[in-house]
């Protein structure tokens, strides 16, 4: 039986991959002002689908435990990538000048990992 600690460390570690894929994919791929409008629009779409399951737990139409669910499954995930995105433009859109403003966005950029390195191996 996997216990409750190893549950939300595999959780945690999830969540943090989905952030450093889509910091990649900003980096790699994409522009760096498209990188930033998706990854604003994704975080936006993931706070409306966290208002809409609220809503629907406050109309008493689904369950908490649903709520808490689908929040983790849809919502959380999204507005990790949508992060990631935001954050990868942004490095590169300031990393022209390398200025405090790069300094800034880079460590920005590397609190969500350093945190939830931090978060998945807490006692």
């Amino acid at each position: 039986m996997i216990s409750h600690k190893t549950k939300t460390m595999l959780l945690v570690l999830a969540l943090l991959g989905f952030y450093l894929c889509s910091l990649w994919l900003a980096f790699a791929f994409t522009l760096a002002q498209q990188a930033l409008v998706q990854g604003i629009g994704l975080c936006a779409v993931a706070a409306v689908a966290a208002l809409t399951l609220w809503l629907l737990v406050q109309s008493s139409i689904i369950e908490p435990w649903l709520s808490i669910a689908l929040s983790g499954v849809i919502a959380l995930p999204a507005f990790m990538i949508g992060l990631g995105l935001a954050m990868g433009g942004l490095v590169r859109m300031t990393g022209q000048k390398r200025d405090w403003k790069y300094g800034l966005v880079c460590l920005g950029a590397a609190a969500p990992a350093i945190l939830g390195v931090l978060a998945a191996f807490a006692n």
